[in-house]
């Protein structure tokens, strides 16, 4: 087979698994809170062994609603990385608390440990802890005993983790409490925005519903002050067809990274920590020619995307002063190249082998 281009995200073809549902829910009609969003509260907390699944509009309400359940307030401090998407550390700033930033491993892009025990003080509330590009934070373990340590909740964001592990333990059940994504590109993907909170923390789990409906327990009932962040039934309808493939969807994308390991070996670029559990929703090099090979796989008909172009700490918006080298460095070097299960292993072969001319050239 022939290829001249390869688009960066590959969304299609669509299951008939999922046509399927979504012709079941136009026919029952019923577009909110139907079989269906009880059929995934119960299937997804199976799949992570959670109790709780509050379903929620998107990732980043999920995340509000869960500081907001905490009682995080002003004055207080939540901690996170300085390299990750806008939401991690925004939904700090609205909620009033003050955002802490950590530098991040250059490897990993995960939090910087030696940098996270130096930010808690008697303030320190919580750490939101992404898993970034599909790879389980690496010391997460070492970061669950330092939270414990000082009684701060540590908050999972698995908006790119779905079904990644480490050492066999799903992310996402590590800390107290975790937020998901459900954005149609994630590993486990809806098809439009849809998120959810996961944690085994009863009390937590009744704050996080209330808050996500209005402060509803029953309708009408108020019984406290809340927000409208719910799942609609077909973004429900389509995770429960999409759930039972995302272990085989993981497993393509590892295989399809497995390509990309043998081919680029031997060049100058960085490749991502490879290890079994890691999951590939990013497949990210690092190369200080970034923008120039960016270009060069264009002009072959290759997308690429760059997660992230600035580092959150560089922002205006969020009135940092500290300088987080790494966080820094990385925006200036990575580049997304495509990975998804509806690629070809024709396709990331042309990929590779583009990348590996440009470095040989």
């Amino acid at each position: 087979m022939m290829i001249e281009s390869v688009p960066f995200l590959k969304l299609t073809p669509i299951r008939q698994e999922v046509k399927a549902v979504i012709d079941d829910v136009l026919d029952k009609g019923v577009m909110m809170n139907g079989d269906y969003l009880v059929r995934f509260k119960e299937e997804f907390s199976k799949y992570l062994k959670l109790q709780h699944i509050i379903p929620t509009a998107n990732c980043t309400d999920a995340l509000e609603i869960i500081l907001r359940s905490l009682g995080i307030k002003q004055d207080d401090e939540v901690i996170t990385t300085a390299f990750s998407w806008f939401s991690d550390s925004s939904v700090i700033q609205l909620v009033g608390a003050k955002v802490v930033f950590c530098d991040i491993d250059i490897i990993h892009f995960g939090i910087q440990f030696s940098d996270l025990e130096k930010k808690i003080n008697d303030n320190t509330k919580a750490l939101i802890l992404p898993h970034l590009f599909g790879l389980v934070h690496p010391e997460i373990e070492k970061i669950v005993s330092i939270c414990a340590k000082y009684n701060v909740v540590l908050i999972e964001d698995c908006a790119q983790a779905h079904g990644a592990t480490l050492n066999g333990k799903l992310a996402g059940t590590f800390g107290d409490v975790t937020a998901f994504s459900f954005y149609p590109t994630k590993n486990l993907a809806a098809l439009g925005d849809a998120g959810a909170i996961a944690t085994n923390d009863e009390k937590l789990a009744k704050k996080c519903l209330l808050w996500a409906n209005h402060g509803q327990q029953t309708r009408n009932e108020h019984l406290q002050l809340g927000r409208n962040s719910r799942m609609d039934e077909v973004q429900a309808a389509v995770l429960c067809a999409n759930l039972p493939f995302l272990d085989s969807d993981n497993e393509k994308r590892q295989k399809l990274a497995a390509i990309y390991y043998n081919i680029l070996a031997d060049t100058d670029c960085i490749l991502p920590p490879k290890t079994d559990g890691h999951v590939y929703h990013q497949f990210v090099i690092r190369t200080d020619r970034r923008d120039e090979l960016q270009k060069f796989l264009l002009e072959k008909g290759i997308e690429t995307d760059i997660h992230y172009p600035a580092a959150l700490s560089d922002m205006k918006v969020f009135e940092i002063k500290e300088n987080f080298y790494n966080a820094s460095k990385a925006s200036k070097m990575v580049l997304s190249l495509p990975i998804h299960p509806n690629h070809s292993e024709e396709e990331i072969e042309y990929v590779a082998e583009n990348v590996k001319a440009f470095f040989k050239g």
